[in-house]
């Protein structure tokens, strides 16, 4: 065979360049007027085919699976190569060879390719002359297919491997690096189609994925998300592309209307497939979906800024709400900038430890008297002053620092109630709101007995208030055994929001605390007749099991009244007094009560 024949099979990449090289040479080695060459891949035969007087082909065999009883499928069976006369194809009863014949065929020859003892494809020639082809030629055929299917199945095996590089193994769905080469090729994001539609992304990450595949394993976890992938696949049209990025997260690509409106309707028939339950063994498990829509509309837009503005939207789907679809807009990529902006903030912030306790007076509504105060964070933040917990709380929860922030400002808070000693005050005592993570510490009985002795001072100084949703986050059993704990080491623990809901009312009756503080809403409706009846009602409980009572949210003196007619034992709220950083509360302790007793 020529140097020049195997140089240029030898440099084709790909299996469909090797076959057209092999095709285009094929007449050129030996008389042939129609060359084939058919390479199995996987379940499906790919054929080249080449007319030396570039005819149409009469037959359509690209791409067309492997048939049983193909002539070629016997060929590959049996590996025996078959030369064919004009007679032959002119009497044979098999529909491609009459389609030859009528094309002016008049010799066939057909051989095996081998490869590692196996047939991989099949080698075929054709001639308007009869009788044209001998076994010599069938020979030297034989030796072309030999040589070439070495070189098919290292194309192949190439083309796997990077078909499997780009593949999630799990899914079987595309994955990043293939997201990314689609979406980053020449023109992808640019160029509309020829119904006029533009390039369209969702993002979507399954709700409580975690939850089930914490509860009922990695087994479950994995049908969970393969049950997702069909759901996803099944939804969209044969030309848009779903790739699993990591996890629980879904990447949907599909043309719609500059609108968005098509793509809008996709988004809504994924959540709905999706969220179908599966059932393992006794249990049925089921998820939603959160989905956010970004559209290639910008002339200066990219598949990392596509996929970002999708991501953006999704945050602001799963912020208000599991199971919701929200489209992408500038606006949310400004809040988006200055999230992550103030997110680096932060966590220079706890470096620093700039964090500061400020402190809201509560008093006496029988002395009128200055009896404690409740502790709350605040972030004096360099450029947009001091911040309020509500400005930055969702930012703390993500990042994961509510911990370490809490530790910041409770011993904070601690040196400034030891100051507040020295200046001779013994009645005040503190209380603050431990986020969830400080709460479900193992060690947190250990890290609060510590700060309180370290500045000297005694564990009824410090009031632990546990809110509603703390209760429902940590479960009710868990939120049992850390008030017991904290009982048992001498703090006191106060129920927040009390009012909001029915897990303070169950906790009431499970375990001892030594009071609640009633929901501002509650006080807001005061000196509403029902709101009265409700929180009269509250107190007397309280009263009943010997515990103390605190309202929050007091802004009106007819409010103040009120509980105070009700036998409330104490207030904290904006009528008497903002939280105040440490000096203005010295110098509210030295002033006068706002309030005394009636």
């Amino acid at each position: 065979m020529p140097f020049e024949f195997l140089d240029a099979v030898s440099h084709s990449e790909g299996v469909e360049a090797v076959q057209k090289t092999v095709v285009e040479w094929l007449p050129q080695l030996l008389p042939a007027q129609r060359a084939s060459s058919n390479f199995v891949d996987g379940d499906r035969m790919i054929t080249t085919t080449h007319w030396t007087d570039l005819r149409a082909d009469p037959l359509d065999l690209t791409d067309r699976e492997t048939t049983r009883n193909s002539p070629r499928a016997h060929i590959m069976k049996t590996r025996e190569r078959r030369i064919l006369s004009d007679q032959d194809l002119a009497q044979s009863n098999i529909p491609i060879f009459q389609k030859l014949h009528k094309a002016g065929l008049r010799s066939l020859m057909l051989v095996p390719m081998i490869s590692g003892g196996e047939a991989v494809g099949m080698l075929s020639v054709g001639h308007s002359e009869p009788d044209r082809y001998n076994a010599q030629h069938g020979m030297m055929l034989q030796m072309i297919g030999k040589c070439i299917s070495a070189q098919l199945r290292l194309m192949q095996e190439i083309r796997n491997t990077a078909r499997r590089a780009e593949t999630d193994a799990l899914t079987g769905l595309a994955n990043r690096a293939r997201l990314m080469r689609v979406l980053d090729g020449p023109g992808a994001l640019s160029q509309q189609d020829s119904s006029g539609r533009i390039v369209g992304v969702l993002h979507i990450d399954l709700d409580h994925f975690k939850e089930v595949n914490d509860t009922l394993g990695h087994a479950a976890g994995d049908a969970i998300l393969k049950h997702a992938a069909k759901a996803m696949r099944e939804a969209v049209g044969p030309k848009d592309l779903v790739a699993r990025i990591g996890g629980d997260e879904f990447i949907v690509v599909s043309r719609t209307d500059p609108q968005g409106q098509q793509i809008g309707k996709l988004s809504k028939k994924i959540a709905a497939a999706v969220c179908k339950p599966l059932r393992f063994g006794d249990v049925e498990a089921s998820v939603g979906a959160s989905v956010g829509i970004a559209l290639a509309t910008g002339d200066d837009l990219n598949a990392e800024r596509l996929i970002g503005n999708a991501d953006i939207a999704l945050y602001q789907a799963k912020r208000h709400g599991r199971g919701r679809v929200r489209a992408f807009t500038a606006d949310m990529r400004a809040a988006t900038e200055q999230r992550v902006r103030l997110l680096s903030d932060l966590h220079e912030a706890v470096e620093t430890r700039a964090f500061e306790p400020y402190f809201q007076p509560q008093v006496s509504l029988k002395s009128g008297k200055f009896n404690g105060f409740e502790m709350l964070a605040r972030w004096p933040h360099p450029e947009l002053g001091v911040l309020d917990t509500g400005k930055f709380l969702d930012l703390v929860n993500e990042a994961g620092l509510a911990e370490q922030i809490d530790a910041i400002v409770r011993r904070k808070g601690l040196s400034a109630l030891r100051d507040l000693r020295k200046m001779g005050w013994d009645e005040p005592r503190m209380a603050f709101n431990a986020s969830f993570k400080t709460l479900d510490s193992k060690d947190l009985v250990e890290t609060l007995l510590d700060d309180v002795l370290e500045f000297g001072l005694h564990q009824m100084d410090l009031v632990v208030e546990l809110r509603e949703a703390d209760i429902i986050e940590l479960g009710r059993l868990r939120a049992f055994e850390i008030i017991q704990q904290l009982s048992a080491a001498g703090f006191s623990v106060e129920l927040d929001d009390f009012g909001a809901g029915l897990a303070s009312m169950a906790t009431l009756a499970r375990v001892q605390v030594s009071g609640i503080k009633l929901d501002g809403s509650m006080i807001a409706l005061l000196p509403d007749k029902r709101a009265t009846i409700i929180l009269r009602s509250a107190i007397r409980l309280a009263r009943d099991l010997r515990l103390q009572v605190i309202a929050e949210g007091v802004e009106h003196d007819a409010q103040l009244d009120q509980l105070r007619r009700l036998g409330c034992d104490a207030a904290q709220g904006y009528l008497i007094s903002q939280p105040l950083p440490f000096g203005e509360l010295v110098q509210f302790i030295d002033g006068k009560p706002k309030h005394k007793a009636g």
